[in-house]
């Protein structure tokens, strides 16, 4: 009997909301510093998943998207977490203060690559995904323009922007993977997709 393998996209999909959501909750000032150990808990739960997740979609020939979960189960999950945690301890425990500008440049770096990435979401993923893409392209200019100390008087509203973006692209993700499980389950589209946003002249004059 021959094997198929499944996707593990919805189940990385949601780990990636997951990381939205609670960095919902920061930048829009409803998780505390005293949240920020749990907060790397949860993130931890999303770098054991995206670990799966990355390793199969690369296997499987996705170079984009297993690429795009590599680097986000390192720095966005990963290191994340860790950042979060110590953060807690710098505030609570050791009592020390701690500078974010390190952080602001790692930022930078991992923001950059996805903004120059995106156009590959464009051209080849459903419409919500490269969507929630482009909405976490601009979130992290955001995270890293705060991490820089760049803000200043803006951060009233830049923050709130970061976390709307952030919900945005959460719920999209979400989306996207209840629409691979159920559209597999029925064998039919139950939640629409869509085709991607660049599309061939020859498949629009098809």
């Amino acid at each position: 009997m021959e094997h198929h393998a499944a996707s593990p996209t919805p189940g990385g999909l949601v780990a990636f909301a997951v990381a939205c959501y609670t960095f919902v909750g920061v930048f829009a000032g409803l998780v505390p510093g005293e949240g920020l150990f749990l907060l790397g808990c949860w993130l931890l739960g999303g770098f054991v998943v995206q670990i799966l997740v990355a390793s199969k979609e690369i296997d499987h020939g996705v170079q984009l998207g297993g690429n795009v979960f590599l680097f986000f189960q390192g720095f966005f999950m990963l290191t994340g977490a860790i950042s979060s945690m110590a953060k807690y301890l710098c505030l609570y425990v050791w009592e020390t203060p701690f500078n974010t500008m390190a952080e602001g440049f790692g930022w930078l770096a991992c923001t950059i690559a996805l903004i120059l990435w995106t156009p590959g979401y464009l051209k080849t993923a459903n419409k919500p995904f490269a969507a929630a893409v482009v909405f976490t392209d601009v979130a992290l200019i955001g995270v890293v323009l705060n991490d820089m100390y760049l803000l200043g008087a803006a951060a009233s509203i830049v923050k709130p922007v970061v976390a709307i973006c952030l919900a945005i692209a959460g719920t999209l993700g979400i989306y996207v993977a209840s629409a691979i499980q159920l559209n597999s389950c029925f064998g039919r589209t139950v939640l629409p997709l869509g085709s991607p946003w660049i599309r061939d002249k020859a498949t629009d004059h098809a």
